[in-house]
């Protein structure tokens, strides 16, 4: 299975962990549906919400091996 990186888009991220969505929202990120979430990279909207990059991808890639 692919894992989660920094580099891929939230809409990627979704389709490989849809539970993703949980931490997404946890993490104050409630662009789930949002256009920009198709192209913009996860450091790139972690950014732009100021949210801490390391903490999220810490998160996001739990999520995903707790759902394996």
């Amino acid at each position: 299975m692919e894992k989660i990186s920094a580099e891929m888009t939230i809409a990627q991220i979704l389709k490989l962990c849809p539970k993703a969505q949980r931490i997404f929202m946890r993490h104050g990120m409630y662009c789930i549906g949002c256009a920009v979430g198709e192209s913009e990279s996860l450091a790139d909207a972690a950014e732009m919400h100021q949210i801490d990059l390391e903490e999220l991808l810490s998160d996001l890639k739990q999520e995903q091996a707790d759902t394996i």
